[in-house]
This record gives C-alpha cells, structure tokens and sequence, in this order.
C-alpha cells in the first residue's frame, strides 16, 4: 500500500471554467523525495494542499476522486492527526507564521508545545530545526522582522519541528537567495530517510537535488513520471520549464557533432565531467 495515494482526484474552483486538477493519480511510498514540476499557474499548489490534507473536505471538496493515507481518506483523519502527520509549507512564509510568539525560539516551539510534549522534547526539537534551517543566530529574533527568505527558513523550521511523516514544500526556496538556498538544499537533503519530502517546484536547481522522482504537471495531469533523465530532458517539460545550462551546453557540442548520437545528454556539471571524459576516451580509441 502507498503511504499516500491520489486516486482520479478532479477539481474545479468555484465559476471557473476547466477543472484545475483533471483525473490526476498518483502513488507515493514511504521515504520517497519528490519533485512535482509545472509552470507557474498550473495547479501545483492546489495538488499540493489535496496531498497535504489541506483540501478535502466540504466547502473545496472535489468533484471526483479523493486523497488517502494508508488507505484512509483526508476526511476521516480528524486536524490533529493530519497536522501530525502531514506538514505543509506555501509559498509566502509570513502568512504561516503562529502570531503567537516573539521570537524565532518561540515560533519552533509553538507546534510542539500544542502537542502537550515534555520541556526536553520541545527543546530537542527546537535545537534541531535551528540547525537544519540556519536559524541560530536568529533566535531572539521577533519573527515578523525577518526577511522573506529568514521567514521562509522559519516556517519549514517550524514544519519540521513537528516530526511528520511527510513534509510538502511549495517552492521552498522562491525568497532565498543564491547562497541561502544551496545551503538550505544541502541541509533538506541531509533529512531522514524515513522523512518523505514532495516539493512542488517551477525551478529546475533546487529540484535537482533533492529529488529522486520527477513528476511533470501540465493541464491538470500528471504527463510524465520518473527519473532526472526522463522528465527534465521531456519537450513538454523544456517548454515549460526551460532546460539546465549544462544540458543547454550539451546540447550546442552534439549540434557541432561533437556529442555521439543517441547519448544521453547530461543534466549536472559532475554527469557533464563524466560525459565528456568518455566522450574523449571514445575518440582515442
């Protein structure tokens, strides 16, 4: 059984003349780190927040199809236990914060507190999302005087803090600049393996590295499904999303013929060093 599992799920918001979701299905197993790609207004926060437990009940529910975890759909899991299980973080940081504490160190300690946990467990939690997130030096930190991207860090700090099974990030690293955002992409990808990470993403970088699965999201649907090499380098998904400035690279040297037909064009500046190492070896040879 998928630890969660989109099922025909069809959804259209109210007035609007195509639904925003159209029969998307989708399995996602325990541990697995996700990238679910897709041009900006496509959808991918409205599949994010289903997938989150964010969107299913009355007043949003779906035409059709439904959203489960271990089998049991969003609606039967009462608040609680969807917080507890499932953490989502949007796009614009600031409106997730609590409004209820007036510093950083309070912020990661409000969703654990609520879960009634003992003080050192709390504190556990909290010296563990300041590290993860960078968030140290800012935990006196009123944190409505943050930056969009020092509240960006805040907010998946606050995520984590919570121990969910799975964490959904809405383009996670939008306010973070350059440097920020490889650092932050090496702490997420240190997670634990038992953690389940699905990150809805128009930026090809960040999703790079943290995924292993790549998903292409395009007119409501799910239209490509699988590794690095088979979506990234997918028309529909170029199109869309553009191409890496290696594979770019790449592709100029096979239009001089410089590149072997029918190799596979690399994505990353470590495949592009092997690539072009074996292509130098072939030419000796």
């Amino acid at each position: 059984m998928a630890l969660i599992d989109c099922d025909d799920l069809v959804f259209r918001y109210p007035y609007a003349e195509r639904p925003v979701l159209d029969g998307v299905s989708l399995a996602i197993g325990a541990g697995e780190r996700i990238a679910v790609l897709g041009a900006n207004g496509s959808g991918k926060t409205t599949l994010a927040r289903f997938i989150a437990g964010l969107l299913p009940d009355v007043a949003m529910k779906a035409e059709r199809g439904s959203v489960s975890m271990e089998g049991r759909p969003w609606p039967a899991w009462t608040i609680a236990e969807r917080s507890a299980a499932v953490q989502f973080v949007g796009q614009v940081p600031a409106q997730q914060l609590s409004g209820c504490a007036f510093t950083v160190y309070d912020e990661l300690a409000f969703g654990p507190c609520n879960l009634a946990l003992p003080e050192a467990d709390v504190r556990a939690r909290v010296e563990e999302a300041l590290t993860i997130c960078n968030l140290r030096h800012l935990v006196e930190r009123d944190p409505f005087t943050l930056s969009g991207g020092e509240q960006q860090r805040l907010s998946i700090g606050a995520a984590l803090a919570m121990k969910p099974r799975v964490l959904v990030l809405d383009e996670p690293t939008s306010n973070l600049d350059p440097e920020s955002r490889d650092a932050f992409i090496e702490q997420l990808a240190a997670l634990p393996a038992s953690l389940t990470v699905i990150v809805f993403e128009v930026a090809l970088r960040p999703s790079m590295a943290l995924a292993s699965r790549f998903l292409l999201f395009d007119g409501g649907r799910i239209v490509a499904d699988g590794g690095a090499s088979d979506v990234l380098t997918d028309p529909r998904c170029i199109a869309a999303l553009g191409e890496t400035s290696v594979a770019r690279a790449a592709g100029s040297v096979r239009a001089a013929g410089g590149w072997p037909a029918g190799t596979p064009l690399p994505l990353t500046v470590p495949e592009a060093s092997d690539a072009f190492a074996e292509v130098r070896r072939a030419l000796r040879r």
